[in-house]
């Protein structure tokens, strides 16, 4: 699988639970979200102006998408906190990684340029690092409506979290 692959295979509206533990405080909470995948062309504005932002020419772009969530925790108290949209540009270096483009990061809601790294056995890993913030997240298929992710950030806030995505089919 290539990266484009891995994101025609993610296209689509999916059901999220998630668990994360908040390590500094040692306790866990409960989530679900609905995520929904849009896989977007290079010369689609918002892709352009991505590549634009971050000095990126938009003919090297490998695939892009929209992602929008709309979730929640058990511990929120404002129900549009876990609400947005984001694009995703993946830039090939090689045939297993290169850049990542966000519009917005899930952690930081600013603009940033992760690596991306795809193995062997079809798991794709995101790695960014903010200023503050460092986050790993892994992403994977144990079946073609499952998806799997495990995610790690650390700084400010130390949580692990553990989702399973089943996609909605019609």
């Amino acid at each position: 699988m290539n990266i484009q692959e891995f994101f025609q295979h993610r296209a689509g509206t999916w059901m999220s639970q998630r668990t994360s533990h908040h390590l500094i405080i040692k306790k866990a909470e409960g989530g679900k979200s609905e995520i929904t995948v849009e896989t977007l062309s290079a010369d689609q504005p918002e892709v352009v102006a991505l590549c634009d932002l971050h000095q990126f020419d938009p003919a090297t772009v490998s695939c892009s998408a929209r992602v929008s969530w709309d979730g929640s925790m058990e511990w929120d108290s404002d129900p549009g906190k876990h609400r947005g949209t984001t694009i995703l540009v993946a830039i090939a270096e090689t045939v297993q990684g290169g850049k990542l483009l966000r519009q917005q990061g899930y952690a930081e809601k600013a603009p940033v340029v992760g690596r991306y790294h795809l193995s062997d056995d079809g798991v794709l890993s995101l790695i960014t690092e903010y200023g503050t913030l460092f986050s790993e997240e892994k992403l994977w298929f144990p079946r073609p409506n499952i998806c799997m992710r495990a995610g790690l950030t650390v700084g400010m806030s130390n949580v692990a979290s553990f989702c399973t995505e089943i996609r909605k089919v019609p």
